[in-house]
């Protein structure tokens, strides 16, 4: 398969898996009435860590059973573990700090603010390996961004008690440009798959001392709610993840967290479709905007980094 088939490959995986995550607010407010949004991510986090879990296992008594090569065994060096401890705890930390923001301010400032991901990942990029991006590749993301909060544009509502609120999903941003940093680093030896693991693992005990320390009810208590969280996890972490995970050996973080932007695109419409929320004309001036700057951002030549030495199996 040559480069530019595993491109595309990538696109597509990238774009599915962000439809996938975009399930992820329907979900959650279908569990609203048993748990919080922090138990509910615990729960998406832990059952998301034994399909990987059993997914790794699968693979590697497989490879085991297989005669006509020899079984490889992951090797983890201090900086390896550093990464993916740092990936897990980023991860846990975008989520938490995304629940905590819709606690103390709108979901419209909310999601416009944890959409500014893109210019701390950019940012990211620059000051620690030096990446560069050419003027079609920052227009995109600038168009991008201005119709994800074009999205948003008629709900926000001024207050100086939303501060809080405000900075957490600014805080939401900049975890999640790191945790996006970190995988694109990760993805030179792991398979998305190993990577996933290790991140359900970790920000599943990230977040369960919030629960504890808060008292809140940790697994659900109906077989409603068991199916709500177990859909969540299974659509957004280990659909959604996985394949923007896998993704990112083949495009840059900057790419990701570009492409990221129609979640709030994606989710607006099936609010529309499974809740009757209603789609104003901003809405519709927005997801325009968001796929025209996406399009001058990926078709971009800088928009993609295919160093050889990434990891080329799936």
């Amino acid at each position: 398969m040559n480069e530019s088939n595993k491109t595309t490959i990538a696109i597509v995986s990238l774009f599915v898996g962000v439809v996938a995550i975009s399930f992820g607010s329907i979900f959650t407010r279908w569990s609203e009435a048993e748990l919080t949004p922090n138990a509910t991510t615990f729960n998406r986090l832990w059952l998301g860590s034994v399909v990987f879990g059993l997914w790794q296992g699968y693979k590697a008594i497989r490879q085991r059973l297989s005669f006509d090569k020899p079984v490889q065994q992951d090797s983890y060096t201090s900086q390896e573990l550093l990464l993916l401890l740092g990936a897990g705890t980023f991860f846990a930390a975008t989520l938490a700090f995304v629940a905590w923001s819709l606690t103390q301010t709108s979901i419209a400032i909310s999601t416009i603010l944890h959409n500014l991901a893109p210019i701390f990942t950019s940012l990211g990029a620059w000051l620690l390996f030096g990446q560069g991006f050419n003027r079609q590749f920052l227009i995109g993301m600038v168009v991008a961004i201005g119709g994800a909060i074009a999205i948003e544009i008629e709900q926000i509502q001024i207050a100086t008690g939303e501060v809080t609120g405000g900075i957490a999903a600014i805080l939401s941003a900049v975890f999640l440009g790191a945790y996006l940093l970190l995988l694109e680093q990760l993805r030179t030896k792991f398979d998305p798959i190993a990577i996933q693991l290790w991140v359900c693992v970790i920000a599943s005990l990230s977040i369960l001392p919030m629960l504890v320390f808060a008292g809140d009810r940790i697994f659900p208590s109906s077989v409603h709610g068991w199916l709500f969280v177990i859909f969540l996890a299974l659509v957004c972490q280990v659909l959604g993840q996985g394949l923007l995970t896998y993704s990112v050996a083949r495009l840059s973080s900057v790419v990701v967290s570009l492409v990221h932007l129609l979640e709030p695109v994606f989710s607006s419409i099936l609010a529309w479709a499974i809740f009757g929320e209603k789609l104003s004309f901003s809405n519709g001036v927005g997801f325009v905007l968001v796929l025209i700057g996406l399009y001058l951002a990926v078709s971009s030549q800088a928009a993609f980094d295919l160093p050889q030495n990434r990891l080329e199996s799936g």
